[in-house]
């Protein structure tokens, strides 16, 4: 089982994450998060319990992604095994393809909504990484 902590602000998408995983048992426990700063309080205060996967909104109001990465420098270089990070976005700007993706604690990016395609391969990822 892989742990897995959403932070999206938008509750349609996390809807959308649920009925897709739905089917997926792998994935046990799904911790939501709306908002990055309340994300980062999950690690502050149960580094027992750290995700494996992080799937990250970017474009969120009050504390958003970019905040989220920024401040997550920190507790993720103690973290004895550094959870799978997804930056998922609907932007279509390049850039933030390319700003996210120079974060060394982001695994990968991909466009929103999550797709059964995508979980996948970040299942597969996961079970990779576990052996």
């Amino acid at each position: 089982m892989f742990r897995l902590l959403f932070i999206d602000d938008s509750k349609l998408d996390h809807i959308i994450l649920d009925k897709l995983i739905s089917g997926i048992k792998d994935f046990h426990p799904v911790v939501h998060s709306y908002d990055g700063e309340e994300a980062l309080k999950i690690f502050s205060e149960d580094t027992a319990n750290h995700p494996d996967v992080i799937f990250l909104d970017i474009r969120m109001p009050r504390f958003d992604g970019w905040d989220f990465l920024d401040g997550f420098r920190d507790p993720h270089s103690a973290l004895p095994v550094k959870p799978l990070l997804y930056v998922f976005s609907s932007s279509i700007d390049p850039t933030d393809r390319e700003r996210a993706l120079s974060y060394s604690s982001v695994t990968g990016f991909f466009s929103k909504p999550v797709s059964r395609p995508v979980l996948e391969q970040v299942l597969n990822a996961c079970v990779e990484r576990a052996r």
